[in-house]
């Protein structure tokens, strides 16, 4: 029907702990960012095609993403 409202969706906001995952990098203390579209976080840094997790949790944040 052409009359008929959109679906509601949630806004997502982040980073949002419930979301977020990450990896270990392979190299120093970076880890890469594994969440879709991570560009509205602010602790993503765009790199060369990818996004690293700089959050303050980002090591607790792998360990649950490896435990998953």
């Amino acid at each position: 029907m052409p009359n008929e409202p959109e679906p509601i969706r949630p806004v997502r906001k982040l980073p949002d702990i419930a979301i977020c995952r990450a990896k270990p990098s392979g190299f120093a203390d970076y880890f890469d960012c594994l969440v879709v579209a991570p560009s509205e976080c602010k602790y993503a840094l765009s790199f060369g095609g990818i996004y690293f997790c700089l959050s303050p949790e980002r090591a607790a944040i792998a360990a649950r993403t490896k435990s998953a």
